[in-house]
This record gives C-alpha cells, structure tokens and sequence, in this order.
C-alpha cells in the first residue's frame, strides 16, 4: 500500500470527504485525488500538513518507515488523541528526522531492509557506483524545490 492508499483508508475511516480534507488543508480535492490516486506524491511538509488533518501521526501515513527509529518506538505508544499538543510534538519529532524524504526514499529503504547483509552490501555499492556517474546524479541548484 502506498501513501495514498493509507491516506484514503484512514479518510475514510475518518469519515470524511474528499472536499472536507481539501478544505482542511486549504487546497482542492483534485489535488487530494490525486494524492491518493498516486498520480502525485507528496512532499513531506504536505504529509505532516494531512497527517495534522486527519489527526493520525505522519509515521502513519508513511507505512511505517521509521518503526526502527528511537525516538518512533518511545512515542508510538503515546495516547495523543486527546492532546493535539502531543501529536503535533510527535509529527514534528519524526519530520526532523526525515525532513527532505520523498515516497520514492521511503520505498527504497523498505526495499532495501528486505535484504541480507550480503544484499545489503552489494546494493550499497552499486548505488555508490551511481553515484559516480554524472548522468545519474543531482545537478547543484540554488532554487528550493516547490512545494506539491
């Protein structure tokens, strides 16, 4: 299950609409679509934004990519439904720490904790490998990515 798919579900397990959400977030429900549709993802400032909306923590709507996290394993287990202050503690505390991720970062690193040690290694390499190729690596930039 991907981002939008978790984020549909807990809506709807919310109760609530696409356009309720869009309101919340004050963007349309074509933008919320296409969030869960795939058609887009988004950044994580926008997942800790809809995480705030749906009263979930971000992890939630990450697929739990950060369970081995420390700081996640003291907090998951915290009651935060009665006090937005906790959860907005929570949300900020895992975006710290995943701060520029995208969905595609969160998938390699559920792939990759699929492997064994030796895969492990080896996959380090070959992306080591990669990125001493300039056709597959970032060019510098000085203008901040936009927000989705």
């Amino acid at each position: 299950m991907n981002i939008g798919d978790t984020m549909r579900n807990i809506r709807k397990q919310k109760g609530m609409t696409l356009q309720q959400l869009a309101d919340i977030l004050g963007c349309s429900q074509q933008n919320i679509s296409q969030y869960e549709s795939g058609k887009r993802t988004p950044k994580l400032k926008t997942v800790q934004k809809i995480a705030d909306a749906l009263n979930v923590n971000v992890n939630d709507l990450l697929e739990s990519p950060l369970d081995d996290s420390p700081i996640y394993q003291v907090l998951k287990n915290v009651d935060y439904s009665d006090s937005p202050v906790s959860r907005n503690f929570i949300n900020a505390q895992l975006t710290i720490q995943v701060h520029d991720w995208e969905q595609i970062d969160i998938e390699l690193i559920k792939t990759f904790k699929k492997l064994n040690e030796d895969g492990k290694a080896v996959a380090f390499e070959r992306v080591e490998e990669l990125t001493e190729i300039p056709r597959y690596t970032k060019k510098e930039s000085n203008t901040p990515d936009k927000e989705e």
